[in-house]
């Protein structure tokens, strides 16, 4: 049984399970951010893009994804 503090009596804090905050998730996998890049690199990107270059491949170079590309 739990003492008041929600953890079981005769436990340190330290060997009880942390308590988690509503913010902190249910520990699936974390999609990646889309790099922050400048607008030099945004330039050279659409710069590509209008040369012909496909857009699945500047897609995969960058690991940036094909929709964010395409705005």
């Amino acid at each position: 049984m739990h003492g008041k503090n929600g953890v079981e009596p005769g436990l340190t804090e330290a060997a009880a399970a942390p308590a988690r905050t509503q913010s902190a998730g249910n520990g699936d996998p974390v999609a990646r951010p889309t790099p922050l890049f400048s607008a030099k690199r945004w330039l050279a990107l659409g710069q590509r893009l209008l040369r012909g270059e496909s857009l699945e491949q500047v897609s995969r170079e960058t690991n940036v994804s094909v929709h964010r590309l395409s705005e």
